[in-house]
């Protein structure tokens, strides 16, 4: 018996990712995401398909603590440090983040502008 996973959409047929508390994955799913981003090959049973993945993004609440988790750490060339929004400031983020995006929003007298 071979073990052959589903991959139609999911991470090994992905253009983009994104990739919530990676470094909370066991040692085989890290395993696969090095293969995966180092070489964009994902092992499925006894075939090694190609993956299309051209961008990962991946976030976490901490940052790794043990020396296994450096390989794949270094793989993320970009790295930005957000700070937590605490419980106070979350009226004030919500807000100011749908004020930002009401101002994104076309007026409706553009919409009936002749062209």
């Amino acid at each position: 018996d071979e073990l052959r996973r589903k991959v139609e959409g999911y991470l090994p047929t992905a253009d983009v990712a994104f990739l919530d508390e990676i470094f909370k994955a066991n040692s085989s799913i890290l395993n696969a995401l090095l293969t995966l981003l180092n070489e964009r090959r994902f092992d499925n049973g006894g075939e090694r398909m190609e993956v299309p993945l051209w961008c990962a993004v991946a976030a976490s609440n901490e940052l790794p603590e043990s020396d296994e988790l450096d390989a794949l750490f270094d793989r993320f060339l970009l790295r930005r440090q957000v700070p937590r929004v605490s419980d106070g400031q979350v009226p004030e983020f919500l807000r100011s983040s749908l004020d930002l995006a009401a101002s994104e929003v076309p007026s409706s007298d553009a919409a009936e502008e002749p062209m």
